[in-house]
């Protein structure tokens, strides 16, 4: 299932997770395949229980089963979410800090200014318009109708499906997968088909949250977990484990801090105080001390990997 880039429901209200000392049924690692019955968490809704597991293996934590087994249940149609709230300020940051050094290390990479790109799970086109206008031919991939309009009104041309739906037989020079993989239910087989849309020679930039980040130190359950639309939780180990077992070499990995989550879980944590905290985007600028003191001892918000097809994969 893709994720719909910053259109998570922010959830305001009090967490339904639990930490446990008891194991859960044997489970496969959806990352290295191993099993393991390190259930480390209980994610409890009227309807729903589930457990978040621990692979002694790779270090990743998952989510099963998935509360949400139809890809359907947990598409994201929000607009302004999408968009960091319609801040003008939170754009300008995002695009200064985040995607122009993201452009200039692919460029480097590929060793030219002009290539062709895959912008998977693009929303509602916002960033895809960003690498378009530096001369990259883009296209979308976006399953949320209302998304995939708005993107089209940017002049994206987008293919309105899931990641494991793309049919098209096109390759591309570069494959984004922004704050998607958290969201599937086989990241590997996901990754895999998407290989095969590479061209020779081709990149693919891999983006998404940093569960070893200070925010999850510190919160713990009341940290911002997006359930039950997240189901993968990796750190940089875990991630390059999957990778690895979808025959990828990491060329480049970096970490960078975000200040998304901080709010809602600060109010999970202290109710009382978090009452003060009303408008999100002014309610961020708060925490930038401590995500930027997470950035410095390597606990930033979000995991970017860049991955090229290892020799015997190509």
């Amino acid at each position: 299932m893709t994720k719909r880039r910053g259109g998570h429901p922010m959830p305001r209200v009090k967490t339904n997770l639990e930490r446990i000392n008891h194991p859960g049924p044997s489970v496969l690692c959806p990352a290295c395949g191993e099993k393991t019955s390190s259930a480390r968490y209980r994610y409890q809704t009227q309807n729903t229980e589930a457990h978040i597991y621990h692979c002694p293996s790779c270090t990743l934590e998952f989510l099963r089963p998935l509360p949400l087994a139809d890809m359907s249940e947990r598409q994201m149609k929000s607009i302004g979410d999408a968009e960091m709230f319609h801040s003008a300020l939170l754009q300008r940051l995002h695009n200064s800090l985040v995607i122009q050094p993201e452009i200039r290390k692919v460029r480097k990479l590929l060793g030219r200014k002009a290539f062709s790109m895959l912008d998977v799970g693009c929303g509602t086109g916002w960033i895809a318009k960003i690498w378009a206008d530096s001369g990259t031919i883009v296209t979308g991939l976006e399953p949320s109708a209302e998304r995939a309009i708005f993107a089209r009104n940017r002049g994206i041309q987008v293919h309105c499906c899931y990641a494991e739906e793309l049919a098209s037989e096109e390759c591309f020079d570069l494959i984004i997968i922004r704050h998607v993989v958290e969201h599937l239910e086989n990241p590997a087989a996901t990754l895999k088909n998407l290989k095969k849309h590479l061209n020779p020679g081709g990149l693919v930039l891999v983006v998404l949250p940093n569960i070893d980040c200070i925010g999850r130190r510190i919160f713990d359950t009341a940290w911002t977990w997006v359930l039950p639309w997240h189901c993968n939780f990796f750190n940089p180990r875990s991630l390059a484990k999957l990778t690895e077992v979808c025959g990828f070499n990491v060329v480049k990995s970096w970490q960078t801090p975000s200040p998304l989550w901080y709010p809602d879980s600060f109010r999970r944590k202290y109710p009382r105080l978090g009452r003060l905290l009303k408008k999100i985007p002014l309610a961020m600028f708060l925490f930038a001390p401590l995500v930027c003191f997470g950035f410095l001892i390597g606990q930033s918000d979000n995991i970017s990997m860049i991955l090229r097809p290892s020799p015997l994969e190509e």
